[in-house]
């Protein structure tokens, strides 16, 4: 029998069939009708040899399979193809074509939608502290700001086939995008989008946005986690220990605050905030402030504040006005005046009180008191007459800052306290140049202002708050002045009178003394 193989080619409905015959073997190359897979059927004879893998290779390229050919199987289906055995696999894959990516958006910043970020950067892993409250999952953006571009779809990559054919790709298919509220396009093919207002990035199904507000339906907790955003937040619920809420237009909270750190440009609105006694709680605050109740926490306010209820143990700095029911403990500054139930507690907590005054010139004051003393007490230590007549120069120049410091007034300055109730011992009082510690209870209803005549604070009947201590202490003036001068018209009118009574009676008595009789003849 001769040693040449035999070849033979046959067509079948699912593809085309390669055989080739051999003394030891019977090779079926079977080739699928798209081409992209070679599988292989090898007999060995009882007494034959399978063929080596340099004429298993040969084969495939006689058939022309020339393309994606495995080379780990064809070893493995030799070792399967024992004599009087069979053996079958899959000896070439074409390469698949790659479809085109779909055009999509790509944001032109990081998403806040990350894991959580490590607080401290300790070297030793076990040390590091992982921030879980920072899991926002929103995008903020800035008016005028580039906020994505519109990639526009991809061919893809083509395949080829087991006989090196090309197999074309599908291109992706094009983002079909709506500009909705607050977007526009810009660039030279209109796929950049830009935001018209601070907001967030917002989309609904095939429609972007940038919305002004952000409403969490329920607390803010880990599943929240810390929230920033350019707009007005709303919060149908509390805040929880230990998170923050920064909203740039506007805070609304409809139930309670626990110690965590609220910021906004505008106004806030709250049920209630509990530093829980740490005095963990804060609030930075743009606008005006509206709540029941305040306790142990830090309030900066650049507008009025509305506490209905009470401030307890808080630091208070007010650019406006302060209308509450109690403020007890602490301390608090207000630049247009105070108006408060009761101040101070039966249990003489200490309460300090400054009102018509900037806490930031408050600020500047100790500093430069500080200042002030050390420099004091430099001149005392040193002995160098040159050194304390620089030192004494330093001082005159400190002292002058100090007293304009101390006599500037601010727009909107009214240093007035109004007491609807009664003001308990252990308050101190600042209005303007005057201070006063009460040492027993003081009843109301009064309105406090500085006695710019004699010293001291002045007690007037409660009036608005909206009338200005210096209004009232210009007319108290004008009205004391007046009252003087009207005394002394009454004073010397009453004189002139006395004068000319006692000018008639002296008339009267000369006109009633008789006349003197001539002396009697000797």
């Amino acid at each position: 029998m001769s040693d040449q193989p035999t070849q033979t080619q046959e067509s079948k409905p699912d593809g085309q069939r390669f055989y080739h015959a051999q003394t030891g073997y019977q090779l079926i190359l079977s080739l699928s009708k798209d081409e992209m897979e070679c599988r292989a059927h090898l007999e060995v004879k009882t007494d034959g040899t399978p063929p080596t893998r340099d004429e298993l290779l040969g084969y495939l390229a006689a058939d022309g399979i020339t393309t994606g050919i495995d080379e780990e199987a064809i070893p493995l289906l030799l070792r399967e193809a024992r004599p009087g055995k069979s053996a079958n696999g899959l000896l070439a894959a074409g390469i698949q074509p790659i479809l085109g990516d779909d055009g999509k958006l790509a944001f032109s910043f990081d998403t806040a939608d990350q894991p959580p970020a490590e607080t401290t950067a300790d070297e030793d892993p076990e040390k590091r502290q992982i921030d879980f409250r920072a899991v926002q999952k929103f995008i903020n953006a800035d008016a005028d700001q580039e906020i994505g571009r519109i990639l526009p779809p991809t061919n893809g990559t083509p395949g080829k086939t087991v006989r090196g054919k090309p197999v074309p790709s599908e291109a992706g298919k094009p983002l079909m995008l709506k500009l909705g509220q607050n977007v526009r396009s810009g660039g030279d093919n209109n796929d950049i989008l830009f935001a018209e207002i601070h907001g967030r990035v917002k989309q609904e199904g095939d429609t972007i946005n940038i919305v002004e507000e952000y409403v969490v339906d329920g607390n803010v907790d880990f599943g929240v986690g810390n929230i920033r955003f350019n707009g007005f937040v709303e919060v149908r619920g509390d805040v929880l220990d230990g998170f923050q809420v920064s909203a740039s237009k506007g805070l609304k909270i409809t139930g309670n605050v626990g110690a965590c750190r609220l910021i906004s440009h505008g106004n806030i609105e709250f049920c209630g905030m509990d530093g829980q006694g740490q005095g963990k709680g804060s609030i930075l605050c743009g606008g005006s402030i509206t709540a029941h109740f305040i306790h142990d926490s830090a309030v900066e306010c650049w507008g009025n504040m509305l506490v209905d209820v009470e401030l307890r143990n808080c630091s208070i700095h007010c650019r406006g006005s302060l209308i509450t029911g109690v403020l007890a403990g602490g301390d608090c500054v207000t630049l247009a005046g105070l108006e408060v139930k009761k101040l101070g507690a039966p249990s003489a907590v200490k309460t300090v009180v400054h009102s018509g005054v900037d806490y930031h010139d408050l600020d500047r004051m100790q500093i430069l008191l500080e200042q002030l003393d050390e420099l004091q007490q430099q001149i005392t230590k040193t002995k160098d007459l040159q050194e304390i007549t620089t030192l004494t120069e330093k001082k005159q120049q400190l002292a002058r800052v100090i007293v304009d410091v101390r006599a500037h007034r601010p727009a909107g300055s009214n240093p007035k306290i109004n007491i609807k109730d009664r003001i308990h011992e252990g308050v101190t009082i600042y209005l303007g140049d005057a201070v006063e510690e009460f040492a027993t209870e003081l009843s109301g209803p009064i309105s406090l202002i500085e006695n710019s005549r004699d010293g001291g604070l002045r007690r007037l009947s409660l009036n608005s708050l909206e009338i200005l201590a210096s209004d009232l202490e210009k007319a108290w003036l004008e009205n004391d002045e007046q009252e003087r001068q009207e005394r002394l018209k009454q004073e010397a009118a009453e004189r002139e009178a006395a004068e000319a009574e006692a000018q008639q009676a002296l008339d009267e008595a000369e006109q009633a003394e008789p006349a003197a009789e001539p002396p009697a003849p000797d």
